[in-house]
């Protein structure tokens, strides 16, 4: 293939498409008729000898090929892009950047506020777009430029993605400050007697605590389960129940709602929550800046 007659556009198109799975949601982001798009994905089609995309009902479903190639296109227009935007050192103050993290319900709420505060007085001008993983797969979120950082716990990686350590923490019981226990010491049976709201975002997964409890042959009961950390706070201002929580989250929630934060009565392990980051974007000073600050404001907490 001779480059210099290539018409990068297509792979512009290509992306949208594949993130929209729809040719004419595509051709409206993009503002192109539904004739030009479909020309241009014939073009693709000849191109890469595959159909690429093919009619799933109202979707366009891409082919191996077309997932094959997706996050390479992806990394082609990411570099093109930053040589585009570069214009010699960055500047914090003049910079005008968004930078997308991938944060869960927990890193949001201890993390998030504090960082913009940091940053509207460094960098006025730069964006933050917050993002939720949901269930994604890691890599391939990573790989295909989902975000420039996620922060969380420790997350399985290939050697393309780099990581630093920000800070660890460990659950603590939170109840309503009125409740009968907020003054007693908890014995491991008196804390299973105790009704219990929990999260729990996967169905199968095993939490520290109950792990814990199983050796020393006590269980707890759960009346209440969620998939959103966020909503647990609200059900103890109003009920008579216990949950365990972040112990940064908690003391989050303590500033505004009449809660009390106790230590649990057997031990858990401590979790460590990381930046994770991508190589393509390692020696990019506005990267490195922003990590920069990411950490500088884990060391601050």
């Amino acid at each position: 293939m001779n480059l210099y007659q290539f018409d990068m556009n297509l792979l512009v198109i290509f992306d949208m498409i594949y993130t929209e799975r729809h040719l004419t949601r595509a051709g409206e982001k993009l503002r192109l008729s539904q004739p030009a798009m479909s020309q241009a994905l014939g073009r693709l089609r000849d191109m890469f000898e595959d159909p690429l995309f093919v009619r799933a009902g109202k979707q366009m479903t891409p082919t191996a090929r077309a997932k094959l190639i997706a996050p390479q296109i992806k990394q082609v227009l990411h570099l093109a892009e930053q040589t585009l935007m570069d214009r010699g050192d960055f500047d914090p103050q003049t910079s005008t950047r968004t930078f997308t993290i991938a944060m869960s319900d927990y890193t949001e709420l201890v993390l998030l506020p504090k960082l913009f505060r940091r940053l509207q007085k460094v960098a006025p001008q730069v964006r933050i777009k917050c993002k939720h993983l949901h269930d994604r797969d890691y890599q391939s979120a990573m790989d295909q430029n989902f975000a420039d950082l996620m922060l969380g716990c420790v997350l399985d990686f290939g050697a393309n993605v780099y990581q630093q350590s920000l800070f660890k923490d460990h659950e603590v019981v939170v109840v309503n400050a009125d409740s009968q226990i907020v003054n007693q010491t908890l014995s491991p049976e008196a804390f299973v007697a105790l009704k219990h709201c929990q999260f729990r975002l996967i169905e199968t997964e095993n939490r520290e605590i109950d792990v814990e409890l199983e050796k020393v042959g006590l269980q707890r009961e759960v009346v209440l389960e969620v998939q959103h950390e966020l909503v647990l706070p609200l059900v103890l201002r109003d009920n008579d129940i216990v949950v365990n929580l972040p112990k940064r989250m908690a003391q989050v929630y303590a500033e505004f709602l009449p809660l009390a934060i106790l230590p649990l009565p057997l031990e858990t392990p401590f979790f460590e929550i990381k930046q994770h980051w991508h190589e393509r974007d390692h020696e990019d000073p506005a990267h490195q800046w922003f990590r920069s600050e990411v950490k500088a404001l884990a060391e601050d907490l």
